[in-house]
C-alpha cells in the first residue's frame, strides 16, 4: 500500500492515541471527517490496521514479572511444532511467541505476577510437555525504551 502524508498523520495519531475521535483525527490529519473516515475505513480493509486496543499498565494490575525465553523444540517436525503452538495459545500468561532462524525456534514474552507464578508457567506448562528441549529464561529488571506499533515517521510518503 502506498501511504501519502494524510495516511501517515493518520496512523501516526491512531497509534499514540487509539480512542480519539475522527473528527480530532481528521482535524490533526488535516482534513474534514468524512474523507478521514473513509480513508480509514480502506486501510482497515487492506489490512494496514489490524486491531484497536488499550495498552494497559502491568504493574498496576499486579503482574510484575516479564522474562523473554528461548525454546528449543525436541524436534523442528510438524507435529511437535503443532504441539508447542497449542500449549503456547492455551496459556493467557504467554502473550507473544515468535518463530526464529537460529538455535532456538521461539522466542516467548511470559507475564506473571510473581516469580511462583512465573516458575508454575515454566514448570507446568512448558518443561513438562514432551516436546520442549531447553529453554532459557531472561527476566526483565527494567525498561527503558518501549514504544508500541512501528516507527510510522520512517515510512516514505507517495508523493502525489
Amino acid at each position: 500500500m502506498n501511504f501519502d502524508k494524510i495516511d501517515i498523520a493518520i496512523l501516526s495519531n491512531l497509534q499514540k492515541h487509539g480512542r480519539m475521535t475522527n473528527v480530532e483525527l481528521a482535524k490533526r490529519a488535516g482534513i474534514s471527517a468524512p474523507p478521514c473516515l473513509r480513508r480509514l475505513k480502506l486501510m482497515e480493509k487492506q489490512g494496514a490496521i489490524l486491531s484497536y486496543h488499550a495498552e494497559i499498565n502491568p504493574e498496576f494490575t499486579g503482574f510484575s514479572i516479564k522474562a523473554f525465553c528461548t525454546v528449543t523444540l525436541v524436534s523442528q517436525a510438524s507435529p511437535i511444532v503443532n504441539d508447542f503452538l497449542k500449549i503456547v495459545e492455551k496459556e493467557p500468561n504467554i502473550r507473544t511467541c515468535f518463530s526464529t532462524s537460529g538455535n532456538e525456534l521461539f522466542i516467548l514474552s511470559i507475564v506473571a505476577k510473581d516469580l511462583r507464578e512465573y516458575e508454575k508457567v515454566l514448570k507446568n506448562k512448558l518443561q513438562n510437555s514432551n516436546v520442549v528441549s531447553s529453554i532459557t529464561s531472561h527476566i526483565v529488571l527494567n525498561t527503558h525504551k518501549s514504544e508500541f506499533g512501528i516507527p510510522i515517521e520512517t515510512i516514505c510518503i507517495q508523493k502525489k
